[in-house]
C-alpha cells in the first residue's frame, strides 16, 4: 500500500470516526442513551437537564403529550420521508376537485388522509371542517343529510383536537359551529330538533313504539314522550313565532299537526348521529359520540362533557359551545394583576410576558372577545328560551290555541271530539334560571378580567393617573416604559400603570360591549321584566291566531309592564352604544298600535272626529253630514297619537339622563317604521283636503 492509498484509509478512518462520535454526542443530545452518572454528579445532571428528550418531556412538547397518537399516521409518515409535502399538496387539490364534482364522500377519504399526514398543523383541520359543516351541507336537498354533514364537519375538528390538545383556537371553532349552526343559520328550527334526537336514546324515540296495535298512536306513550322532552315537541308543533330581526324575516315552522306526524318524523331521522352506543341509552366512546363534547376539566365542572349523560331537555347547541369556550379558555394566559392583586384591564399579552409552554395566545379573535366566549353562550340560551316562550313554571299547554278539530290530545264525545289539557315543561323557570346563570357568569367574567371595577378602584386609578376632578378619564393610551426607567421613578410607574389600565378598561368594554350585555342579562333575570315578557308573547300569540281583542287586551297590559321594567332599568333601555332594547319595544307597540287601527272602535271614532274636523275647515256646515271614509293610515297615525303607550316623554323626576326624553326616540321610530315598510303621512290640511264628489 503507498502512501497515498495509506492516507485515503488514515481519512476514511477519521471520517467514520467522526460520524460515529456525532452519532453517539447526538444519541446522549437527544436523551436516547443516558448521561452517566445524572442525578449523581452535578455536571452530569445538568447536561441530562438540557437533552431534547428531558426538556420535551418537561414541556409537554413529545407527541404522546401533543394528542391521542394515530399508528397508521405516523407509519405513513414516516415511509413518505421528505416527500409528504408533495403528497399533501396532491391530496388538498385532489380533495379540492373532488368537492367541486360533489363527490363528496371520496372528498372526506382525501380530507381524512391530508389530516393524518399533517396532523400537528391545525389549518387543515379547521378549514376543512368549516368546508364539510358549511360548504357542503348547503348542497344537501333533505334536512337529515344537511344535518349528517354538519355533525361530520364538528366530528372532524373534535377529532383534530383530541390529536392537538393544545390549541385554543381548534376548541373555540368547535363551539363556535354549534353556536352558529344550531343558532342562527336557516332552517335552525329543523336542525335543533335534529340536534335534539342525538341527545335522546333510541330505545326512546324508536317510531314502532308509540304505535298501537291497530296502527294509530298510542296517546299515553305519546304523552309520556311529550312531557320527557317539551323543548323538542313544542317546535314539532310548529307554533307561530317570529324573530324581529332587521329583515323582518319569519323563523321557518315544521307544523307537525297531528302526533302521527310527530311519530313520521321520529321514523324519518331515526338514524340521526347520536351519543349513544346502543338503545339502552349507554354512552358511545368519546369520539364516536355526537354531540360531540370535551372531556371533564377542572375549571369547569358545572359544563357538559364526553363522559356524563346529559338528559336536560333545554340542553341545546348553545350549551355546547359554552362547554367549548370555556374549555377553550383554559389554555390561555392568565390574565394579570395588579399590586393589590386585583384583575387588571389589560391588552393581549405578548410573547416573553406569559408561559409560551403553558398558554397559547388564540389567533382569532381578540382575547378579550375570547374570553367572553361562555357568558356570551349562556345569553344565547336564554333568549332562545325567551323567544320560544318557555317562562315559567307554567309551562305550556300543547292544545291550548287550538280548537277540537286540531287538537293532538282529545277524548270522544257525545257531541263529538273534546279537548284534553295537557300541559308539559312544567315546575321549572326556564327563561329567569338562564338569565340568572347568565348575569352571574357575566359578573364574574368582568370581575375576573378587569371590566367591572367598583368606584373605589376607579378613583384610586384616576389619582394615581393625576387625572384632575370633573376630567373624562378616556385617556389615550401612554408609551411604553422600560424596567430601568420604573425603578427609577416609582410614582411615576405608578402613573403609566393607571393610565394604561384605564385605558384598556374603557378599550376592552366598548370593544365587547360588556357594560350592555350585563345590563341586558340583570335586567332579564327579574321576575318582572319575565311576567311582561311573558305577556307580550302571549299576546303576540293571540294576535296570530286571530284573536284580536284578546290580543288588544294583553299587549295593553304587557306594554305597562314593559313601561315599568324601562324605567326601573336605565343601562337596559338606553346603553351607551347599543338601541336594540328600544326598537323592540317601538316594535312590540306597533303591533299592538296595528291592531288598535283595525279592530278599535274608540280609535275608528277618534279619526273619523280629525278627518271631519279637516273636512269642516272647507265646508263649515257640511262636514257632519258627508260620510267619509277613514283610511288605514289615518287610523294608524290616531292610534298612535292618542293610544300610545309609550308616548310622550319620560318622567323629569329621573336623575339618569333620561328625565324629559321621549320613551322611544325619533330616530328609532323612524329605523323600526322604514325596515318594516310603514309609511305613517300626515292628515290632510284644509288646503288639500277633498270636498264631496272630488276623487
Amino acid at each position: 500500500m503507498n502512501p497515498l492509498q495509506k492516507a485515503a484509509v488514515r481519512r476514511k478512518l477519521w471520517y467514520l470516526g467522526v460520524i460515529l462520535g456525532l452519532f453517539t454526542v447526538s444519541m446522549y443530545w437527544r436523551g436516547t442513551l443516558d448521561i452517566p452518572l445524572a442525578g449523581k454528579v452535578g455536571f452530569a445532571t445538568a447536561l441530562a437537564e438540557r437533552t431534547i428528550k428531558y426538556q420535551a418531556t418537561r414541556h409537554e412538547l413529545r407527541e404522546l403529550e401533543q394528542g391521542d397518537p394515530e399508528i397508521l399516521g405516523t407509519v405513513a409518515r414516516l415511509l413518505l420521508t421528505g416527500s409528504r409535502g408533495f403528497a399533501m399538496t396532491a391530496l388538498w387539490y385532489n380533495a379540492i376537485d373532488q368537492q367541486k364534482r360533489n363527490d363528496f364522500h371520496k372528498f372526506e377519504q382525501s380530507v381524512k388522509a391530508v389530516t393524518t399526514l399533517q396532523p400537528h398543523f391545525i389549518t387543515p383541520w379547521i378549514f376543512q371542517s368549516w368546508n364539510i359543516a358549511y360548504n357542503v351541507s348547503v348542497e344537501m336537498q333533505s334536512m337529515g343529510d344537511m344535518y349528517f354533514y354538519i355533525a361530520r364537519g364538528i366530528e372532524l375538528l373534535s377529532e383534530g383536537e383530541r390529536r392537538n390538545k393544545k390549541s385554543p383556537d381548534m376548541r373555540y371553532q368547535i363551539g363556535f359551529y354549534y353556536q352558529n349552526k344550531f343558532g342562527v343559520a336557516d332552517q335552525v328550527q329543523t336542525l335543533r330538533c335534529l340536534y335534539d334526537l342525538s341527545n335522546i336514546p333510541t330505545g326512546e324515540r324508536n317510531p314502532a313504539d308509540f304505535l298501537d296495535k291497530d296502527g294509530g298512536v298510542d296517546l299515553k306513550r305519546f304523552q309520556t314522550f311529550c312531557e320527557k322532552n317539551p323543548l323538542l315537541v313544542r317546535r314539532l308543533r310548529g307554533e307561530e313565532r317570529r324573530d324581529r330581526d332587521r329583515k323582518d324575516k319569519s323563523f321557518e315552522t315544521l307544523r307537525a299537526r297531528t302526533p302521527a306526524d310527530v311519530v313520521d318524523f321520529l321514523r324519518t331521522n331515526y338514524k340521526v348521529p347520536s351519543r349513544f352506543r346502543n338503545a339502552g341509552g349507554e354512552l358511545a366512546d368519546p369520539e364516536r359520540q355526537f354531540p360531540a363534547l370535551p372531556p371533564k376539566f377542572d375549571e369547569g365542572r358545572d359544563e357538559a362533557s364526553a363522559g356524563e349523560l346529559t338528559r336536560d331537555p333545554a340542553f341545546t347547541g348553545f350549551m355546547a359551545a359554552r362547554a367549548w369556550f370555556a374549555y377553550a379558555n383554559t389554555l390561555v394566559p392568565p390574565n394579570p394583576k395588579d399590586a393589590n392583586d386585583n384583575p387588571l384591564p389589560a391588552s393581549t399579552p405578548r410573547p416573553g410576558e406569559f408561559d409560551q409552554f403553558k398558554y397559547r395566545v388564540p389567533r382569532l379573535p381578540m382575547l378579550i372577545i375570547f374570553r367572553q366566549g361562555p357568558p356570551r353562550a349562556q345569553s344565547y340560551q336564554a333568549e332562545m328560551l325567551t323567544k320560544d316562550g318557555w317562562f315559567d313554571k307554567d309551562g305550556w299547554d300543547v292544545d291550548g290555541r287550538v280548537d277540537e278539530s286540531s287538537a293532538w290530545f282529545a277524548e270522544p264525545s257525545p257531541g263529538g271530539p273534546r279537548k284534553r289539557t295537557v300541559v308539559i315543561g312544567t315546575g321549572r323557570d326556564w327563561s329567569r334560571e338562564a338569565w340568572e346563570q347568565a348575569a352571574q357568569m357575566w359578573r364574574t367574567h368582568g370581575e375576573n378580567y378587569g371590566q367591572l371595577l367598583d368606584a373605589a378602584r376607579l378613583a384610586r386609578y384616576r389619582e394615581d393617573a393625576r387625572i384632575p376632578l370633573g376630567a373624562s378619564d378616556f385617556v389615550p393610551l401612554p408609551p411604553e416604559i422600560t424596567p430601568d426607567q420604573a425603578a427609577a421613578d416609582p410614582a411615576f410607574a405608578r402613573r403609566h400603570a393607571a393610565t394604561t389600565a384605564l385605558f384598556f378598561y374603557h378599550q376592552n368594554r366598548t370593544v365587547t360591549n360588556f357594560p350592555y350585555y350585563l345590563a341586558n342579562a340583570q335586567a332579564e333575570a327579574r321576575a318582572d321584566t319575565v311576567r311582561a315578557r311573558k305577556t307580550l308573547f302571549e299576546a303576540d300569540q293571540s294576535r296570530r291566531a286571530g284573536n284580536r281583542l284578546e290580543a288588544i287586551r294583553l299587549y295593553k297590559d304587557g306594554l305597562e309592564q314593559w313601561k315599568s321594567v324601562l324605567l326601573a332599568n336605565p343601562a337596559y333601555h338606553r346603553p351607551e352604544r347599543f338601541d336594540r332594547v328600544e326598537e323592540e319595544t317601538f316594535e312590540f307597540e306597533l303591533d299592538y298600535l296595528r291592531l288598535l287601527a283595525q279592530d278599535d272602535r274608540r280609535v275608528q271614532d277618534k279619526a273619523l272626529e280629525v278627518l271631519r274636523e279637516g273636512v269642516s275647515a272647507v265646508l263649515p256646515f257640511q262636514g257632519a253630514r258627508v260620510a267619509i271614509p277613514v283610511s288605514y293610515d289615518l287610523k294608524l297615525r290616531v292610534a298612535d297619537e292618542f293610544f300610545s303607550v309609550f308616548g310622550g316623554t319620560m318622567p323629569t323626576t329621573l336623575t339618569d339622563g333620561r328625565g324629559g326624553t321621549p320613551w322611544i326616540r325619533p330616530d328609532i321610530r323612524n329605523t323600526v317604521l322604514g325596515r318594516q315598510g310603514v309609511v305613517v303621512t300626515p292628515p290632510s290640511g284644509p288646503g288639500t283636503t277633498p270636498t264631496p264628489g272630488q276623487p
